[in-house]
């Protein structure tokens, strides 16, 4: 009898062990070695812990139990060029300038070695067997080559309070090209890209942002921020930008700063003055050379009171399992701990509310049905051969002719990542793997009814024997 139980215990076991799912995923058993200070600064996942290597220095990270397959990098900066060994090969990235950066081995390791440049700082270093990679991890794309929305805020927390769903809604639901370029940056104070970041990914959004290379500065005015900002450099890289990317809407402040912020203020009128001039070869010559010109078919500002529109933020969106746009703007402000003592949250209603926007210029004609920044746009592969359009300016501003100034950096591409390491299931994948759990749970409900069997049955036997 004994032995007819234990034939069965071992036919359980073993189809445990092959019937189980691979579940692959983090490998949180990993020795991190650095030679600079405590590696446990690298495995928080805390980003103001951070280990600065000011004479450069290297990061082992070795995995006696799973190979290691992807590995995720959390730099306080841009890094430049750095290289990964895997194991004895040696491989560069950091030409994409994330400091997000998310890398599939070219072939599973027991061990890798990041060579920290000459002083950069490292926030956190993960590493992945293969299988499922937890939805936190961002595995970026390079910026869009074309887009078909571009968004303009000024800071890392705008484009939630000001622009409310517009990400969740147009990139993350409905997948179309949105690509976010930001007026200034935040690398004086590093937490604020990493929430910038988190908050974007949290929204939907995987095409890498644009930062300038404008710093954050407090302005209390239009005329304290144009004594700061140079003017022409700032218009000459929104020009840039609409020529890099040539968007057919484009999104931008309200002319009074939202809530009287200058800087605010002076992006939203610069971009009035770059969307008159950005289909003009003579005005910053370099960038028209580099991308060629653009005339932007539609551009709108947050609360422009000229031919208003209101976005309905409030319809459920599948891609965020029913949460509306207005619910994930405030996800991603969420994201912003370090502006959270500040009396600041995402608005519905009122002056500020992130519903409202004004069609500021077109070329498209004006909006008729109101409710959606694409009304009258024909996208290009389905243009008909026509004349040039009527630009039609709701507007009185006036630009003056500006000098040429220095084109923006781009950066390198490199790989794109493929959407399947993105942490999202298809309906095929949730279904395999909950059958798989089913099972497993079935079996091991198998392997303890079978264990107490065979329990209870020694136990007659002793007494009976007594």
């Amino acid at each position: 009898m004994n032995k007819i139980f234990a034939f069965i215990f071992t036919l359980i076991c073993l189809s445990v062990i092959f019937t189980l799912p691979s579940l692959g995923g983090e490998i949180t058993d990993a020795d991190v070695i650095t030679s600079s200070e405590k590696a446990s600064k690298l495995t928080d996942a805390n980003h103001k812990t951070k280990i600065k290597y000011d004479d450069g220095g290297t990061i082992r990270i070795e995995s006696a139990n799973e190979k290691i397959s992807h590995v995720y990098v959390i730099w306080d900066n841009p890094p430049g060029a750095w290289y990964l060994n895997e194991e004895l090969i040696s491989y560069t990235h950091g030409k994409n300038g994330f400091i997000h950066e998310f890398i599939t081995l070219n072939t599973p390791c027991d061990y890798v070695t990041v060579n920290v440049p000459v002083g950069k700082t490292v926030c956190d270093v993960r590493v992945f067997s293969e299988g499922e990679i937890p939805p936190d991890v961002q595995i970026w794309n390079p910026p869009h080559e074309r887009a078909d929305l571009l968004m303009l805020p000024t800071h890392s927390d705008d484009d939630h309070l000001y622009f409310g769903g517009t990400m969740p809604y147009y990139g993350g639901e409905l997948g179309m090209r949105v690509q976010v370029a930001y007026i200034t940056n935040h690398w004086g104070e590093p937490v604020r890209t990493h929430e910038l970041l988190n908050g974007m990914w949290t929204v939907g959004i995987t095409a890498y942002p644009i930062i300038s290379e404008f710093p954050d500065k407090a302005t209390f005015s239009l005329e304290t921020a144009q004594n700061i900002y140079a003017s022409d450099e700032v218009r000459g890289y929104i020009v840039e930008l609409i020529r890099r990317f040539k968007p057919y809407v484009l999104l931008g402040h309200d002319l009074l700063g939202e809530y009287g912020h200058g800087a605010h203020m002076l992006s939203a009128l610069l971009i009035t003055e770059a969307v008159e001039i950005s289909m003009n070869e003579d005005a910053y010559p370099e960038s028209a050379e580099r991308y060629g010109v653009w005339d932007v078919p539609k551009t709108y500002l947050h609360n422009y009171e000229e031919n208003q529109i209101r976005m309905d933020w409030d319809i459920p969106l599948e891609r965020f399992g029913g949460k509306t746009g207005f619910q994930m703007a405030e996800a991603g402000f969420d994201c912003h701990k370090s502006q959270h003592i500040y009396d600041l949250k995402v608005i519905g209603n009122g002056r500020t509310s992130c519903r409202f926007f004004g069609l500021y210029r077109t070329t498209v004609g004006v909006d008729e049905v109101k409710k959606d920044f694409f009304e009258n746009i024909v996208f290009e592969d389905e243009t008909p051969p026509e004349t040039e359009p009527e630009t039609t300016v709701i507007s009185e501003t006036i630009p003056e002719t500006v000098p040429e100034t220095s084109a923006v950096t781009e950066n390198e591409e490199t790989k794109e990542y493929v959407t399947q390491f993105s942490g999202e299931e298809d309906d095929e994948e949730k279904k395999q793997r909950i059958t798989s759990e089913i099972i497993c749970f079935a079996i091991f409900g198998v392997l303890i009814a079978v264990t107490v069997i065979i329990a209870v049955s020694r136990h007659k036997k002793d007494k009976f024997k007594s």
